[in-house]
């Protein structure tokens, strides 16, 4: 019994271990680094002003709001009349059950920055700031700086595409928690038609699972032994004598 019960313990103690470093994972494996792979199967192809096509993508977890895009993705066979910027220049309106939140990295300086990086001849990547547009009776529309995007700058022959993805702590938004099954969206008119949506599921909760699951085979590992022990009978050995 003392062995089941140093097994179970140790068992739990490993599963426990291995769920904590999850729990508090992005649940869809999106990390904002430059590599756009975590995005494939992400996002929507949304139709532009123009005749070009981008891919949009949004996500969340408890603690982030995420979102991509793409301008040109098939800019090697479709050059897409040059629509292919960051548009990191314009507002992109990310709605979070409702509630709308003006984000971007242009307006002043940076707007030069920005266009600097897209003309650039060789393949590049930078980071930018992103900031919130909000009003409010101390500062008007001075800015708040609430996140960070990544854009990488892509050269084939005479053809280019820009790409970026970017990630919001919902905190700085003043969101203090996402209620499950809230609805979130990002939108840009001026670039895009229409908005790209998800339905927020929750906070992931499937490692939290496999803990009940350890303690409750734990739990049924001792009274499965305490049973066996209390009802075993000695066996008494019977020798035969020729």
């Amino acid at each position: 019994m003392r062995k089941v019960a140093i097994t179970g313990f140790f068992t739990l103690s490993m599963m426990l271990s291995f769920t904590a470093s999850n729990a508090s994972a992005n649940a869809n494996g999106i990390v904002v680094d430059g590599n756009y792979n975590d995005w494939n199967g992400q996002y929507q192809k949304v139709q532009a002003n123009s005749d070009a096509q981008r891919n949009v993508g949004i996500w969340a977890d408890q603690n982030n709001i995420y979102f991509y895009m793409d301008s040109a993705p098939d800019f090697e066979y479709n050059n897409q009349g040059n629509d292919n910027s960051t548009y990191l220049t314009t507002d992109f309106t990310i709605q979070v059950g409702g509630q709308s939140y003006v984000v971007g990295s242009g307006r002043g300086f940076m707007d030069q920055q920005i266009r600097q990086f897209e003309a650039s001849p060789t393949n590049s990547r930078a980071t930018f700031d992103l900031k919130y547009w909000v009003y409010n009776t101390a500062n008007h529309y001075t800015p708040q700086v609430v996140g960070k995007a990544i854009a990488t700058h892509v050269v084939k022959g005479n053809r280019v595409d820009n790409i970026f993805e970017a990630t919001i702590p919902i905190k700085a938004l003043g969101i203090t928690a996402i209620p499950e099954n809230t609805t979130i969206s990002i939108s840009n008119p001026a670039i895009w038609r229409g908005s790209v949506a998800i339905n927020y599921a929750g906070a992931p909760t499937g490692p939290w699972v496999l803990v009940g699951i350890g303690i409750t085979f734990a739990l049924m590992g001792l009274f499965w032994q305490q049973r066996h022990t209390k009802n075993r009978k000695p066996i008494n050995m019977v020798m035969q004598h020729a």
